[in-house]
C-alpha cells in the first residue's frame, strides 16, 4: 500500500523536522534510512507532546494531524529499505 499526504501536510512535516534540526532528503521520507526515520519520528513525537495534546491528554486537532504524519512516516519495517538497495 502506497501512502501519500497532501502538500499542506508535507509542509507541516518539513517544518516539524526543521524545528527538530532534521532536514528531509530531496527524495522525501521514502529515502530515509532507519536511523533517520527514528529521528524524524522523535521530532514528531516531541511536537505532539508540546502542542498536540489537550488538557485531558487527548489529541487536539493539531495532535491528530501530527499522528497522521507519524503514521505516514511509519515504522521502518513498512518502508523500502534504501540502505540495502532493495524494497521489502
Amino acid at each position: 500500500m502506497k501512502r501519500s499526504i497532501s502538500s499542506q501536510q508535507y509542509s507541516g512535516l518539513v517544518a516539524i523536522a526543521a524545528k527538530g534540526h532534521f532536514c528531509l532528503p530531496e527524495g522525501g521520507v521514502r529515502c530515509l534510512i532507519d536511523s533517520e526515520r527514528e529521528l524524524l519520528i522523535d521530532a514528531l513525537l516531541q511536537e505532539l507532546l508540546e502542542v498536540g495534546l489537550g488538557s485531558d491528554d487527548e489529541p487536539n486537532r493539531r495532535g491528530l494531524d501530527i499522528e497522521e504524519l507519524i503514521d505516514f512516516v511509519g515504522p521502518a519495517a513498512e518502508q523500502p529499505d534504501v540502505s540495502k538497495g532493495k524494497v521489502i
